[in-house]
């Protein structure tokens, strides 16, 4: 029995590997922004939720004179014209990346090309994630009334599109599988 079980296991060690990968990578990351021992020291999310509100300002502050409006930025809150958004760890961006770069991490490939993977969907996904912000404050600053069906909807499965339709890419771009 105990042959047979382990016949079976070395033969399924690439989806044994593929899994443990990718579930260690997500706890890794979920540990580095959820766990209060090392989230205290090394918040990714914060970090990112910061990115995130920089950049995000930066487009508003050079779009808002052509659209009329002046903002604010206190920490991660940008605001103008009685409205407001907190981009929180929530909205950081960090939950798409680590599972993208879990999934690249895991998927059997060079480290070559999981490099490649991991630069790109960063740059990617963060880059949509600024986007978002600027488009979310402008739907809540000119169109209010949609803003929660476009937050939780609408921008969150754009992230989720984007991350799939990246990874992808890059497997087909970048990996060399050999065929069977």
């Amino acid at each position: 029995m105990g042959g047979k079980l382990w016949q079976w296991l070395r033969g399924q060690w690439l989806v044994i590997r593929v899994v443990a990968t990718f579930l260690g990578v997500i706890l890794a990351v979920f540990l580095f922004t959820d766990y209060a021992p090392l989230a205290d020291r090394w918040n990714v999310g914060a970090w990112m939720a910061e990115f995130a509100t920089r950049a995000s300002s930066l487009l508003l502050q050079g779009i808002g004179p052509f659209l009329g409006f002046t903002i604010q930025v206190q920490g991660t809150r940008i605001s103008a014209g009685g409205f407001a958004v907190d981009v929180t760890e929530a909205c950081s961006g960090v939950v798409p990346t680590a599972i993208y770069s879990a999934a690249v991490l895991a998927y059997p490939a060079t480290w070559g090309a999981r490099l490649i993977g991991l630069g790109l969907g960063m740059v990617i996904i963060h880059a949509l994630n600024v986007l978002r912000v600027v488009g979310l404050f402008l739907v809540g600053l000119f169109a209010n009334p949609y803003f929660h069906y476009t937050h939780v909807y609408l921008a969150q499965a754009a992230i989720i599109v984007v991350a799939v339709a990246t990874w992808v890419y890059w497997a087909e771009r970048f990996v060399h599988v050999p065929r069977r």
